[in-house]
């Protein structure tokens, strides 16, 4: 029940961090509604890509590829909802990819003001897309998950979520090490 618990914590640290993120880009948006020729492109460009990033990599990494199979195999009930979390992540990504799209043009000289607030309210709809998906995978999911799945299928996920942060980390250390030397020859 231990490796349950991880898998548990995992999520429950991720999604508060992906909401940290949201939450950051919203406040971005929000201070500068009444003075949208002001937003900092740059920032706005970097708040964006540090929660996509970090959301698909969570939704791939921990939803998708562990926790939903999972659940699928418990229970054929879970079906209506992976297939709401399925078509909430396609909508996240399709306005996504829409974003990346028209992100620099929009702040290209002579954009007019009515092209910037389109683009930050497609913004404003990515993070509503994304919070609606956590709130679905908080309230829904895993309850569901919890009551459906046996030890050994939370002993899975567990070990899945272990193997993975485990690669992450060898990962980031060789990174570090390769870039050290480049920093000492400085």
């Amino acid at each position: 029940m231990l490796i349950a618990t991880y898998a548990l914590s995992t999520f429950s640290v991720e999604q508060k961090k992906e909401r940290s993120f949201i939450g950051r880009l919203q406040h971005t948006l929000h201070t500068n509604a009444g003075k949208l020729q002001e937003i900092d492109p740059l920032r706005l460009e970097s708040d964006l890509d540090q929660l996509s990033r970090f959301s698909e990599a969570r939704h791939q990494r921990r939803i998708s590829s562990c926790l939903m199979p999972a659940v699928r195999r418990a229970t054929r009930e879970a079906d209506p909802l992976l297939a709401d979390i399925e078509s909430l992540h396609q909508t996240g990504s399709d306005l996504l990819l829409d974003l990346r799209h028209r992100l620099r043009p929009a702040f290209a000289n002579g954009s007019t003001y009515g092209t910037i607030k389109q683009l930050c309210c497609s913004m404003e709809r990515y993070c509503q897309n994304l919070l609606q998906r956590l709130a679905k995978e908080e309230q829904e999911l895993l309850p569901l998950a919890r009551r459906v799945m046996s030890s050994a299928d939370w002993f899975a996920v567990g070990s899945t979520f272990l193997s993975h942060d485990a690669r992450r980390a060898e990962r980031g250390t060789a990174h570090a090490q390769h870039l050290r030397p480049r920093q000492m020859a400085r």
